[in-house]
C-alpha cells in the first residue's frame, strides 16, 4: 500500500457534506465488536466513537484479524516476534486511554499481516465465532471493504460474514480509503465527539512504533506522515451503513 502524504481524497470531499450520525445510531445497546485488522486501526478509524460507546454503557470487544508484524519486515534489529510484542503492548496502552478505566477484550485471530485473503475471513469465522463476545455482539464495526489494503478487506468481508450469522448491525469505517479515487457509497456518516478527541490524540500517540522513530533500521518500513497524523487526530470518523 503507498502511503499518501496529505489528506485528500473522493470521499473526504464528499464527507464535507455528510450528515452526523450519534453514537446511538452507530451502536445499539448492547455489545459491540470492532474488527480491526492491524493493531492501531481501531483508534484511527473509529477511537472516538469507541470510547463514546464505552461511555454510553456499551459493552465493546474487538477481534484483532492480525498482530501488525507486517509493518517494517526488512528489520534486522526488531525480529518479528519482538515487533508484535511492541504492538501488543501499544495497542493495550492505546485501550486503557480510550476506555478509561474500563475492560475491552481482545480477540486476536493471528492471521499473517499483509497476507491476508478473502478465502482467510471464510476459514476464520467459525473458530471465531466460538468467541462468546464475538457470537453475541449485536453491533460490529470492521475497516471498509475500500481501503487499500488486503487486510482491510479481508476484516470487511469477515465482518460481514459475523453480521450475517449473528443478525447484528454492520457499519465500516474508512481508514486509508478516505484518501485517493474511491467509489464514495451513499449511506456516509460522520461521527465526532469533543469529549473525546484529547483521548484519541493521545491513543494515537501510544502506536510509536508507526510514528517513526522507534524501529529504524528498515527505511521501507511505515511511518505516519505527520498531516496524516494530524488529520486523523482532528477529522471526524466516517462511517458507512452496510447493513
Amino acid at each position: 500500500m503507498s502511503v499518501p502524504t496529505a489528506p485528500e481524497g473522493a470521499v473526504l470531499r464528499a464527507a464535507q457534506d455528510a450528515p452526523h450520525v450519534s453514537i446511538d445510531a452507530l451502536a445499539q445497546p448492547g455489545r459491540l465488536l470492532i474488527v480491526a485488522p492491524h493493531p492501531d486501526d481501531e483508534t484511527l478509524g473509529c477511537g472516538m466513537a469507541l470510547a463514546a460507546a464505552l461511555a454510553g454503557g456499551r459493552q465493546v470487544a474487538i477481534l484483532l484479524l492480525t498482530d501488525g508484524e507486517g509493518s517494517h519486515p526488512n528489520s534486522r534489529k526488531f525480529t518479528a516476534e519482538r515487533r508484535i510484542a511492541i504492538r501488543s503492548a501499544e495497542l493495550n496502552s492505546a485501550l486503557e486511554t480510550l476506555a478509561s478505566g474500563q475492560t475491552i477484550p481482545v480477540v486476536k485471530a493471528r492471521l499473517p499481516d499483509g497476507k491476508t485473503t478473502d478465502r482467510d475471513a471464510a476459514r476464520a469465522v467459525n473458530r471465531l465465532y466460538e468467541h462468546c463476545c464475538i457470537a453475541d455482539a449485536n453491533t460490529i464495526w470492521s475497516t471498509w471493504a475500500h481501503d487499500p489494503h488486503c487486510d482491510h478487506r479481508t476484516a470487511a468481508i469477515l465482518s460481514c460474514m459475523l453480521a450475517e450469522r449473528s443478525h447484528a448491525t454492520l457499519w465500516s469505517f474508512a481508514v486509508w480509503g478516505r484518501f485517493g479515487k474511491r467509489p464514495v457509497p451513499d449511506k456516509l456518516s460522520l461521527f465526532s465527539d469533543s469529549r473525546f478527541t484529547g483521548a484519541k490524540r493521545e491513543a494515537m500517540g501510544a502506536y510509536a512504533s508507526q510514528m517513526g522513530g522507534v524501529i529504524d533500521d528498515d527505511p521501507t518500513g511505515f511511518t505516519m506522515p505527520p498531516a496524516l497524523f494530524e488529520h486523523f487526530a482532528s477529522h471526524p470518523e466516517i462511517f458507512f451503513h452496510e447493513r
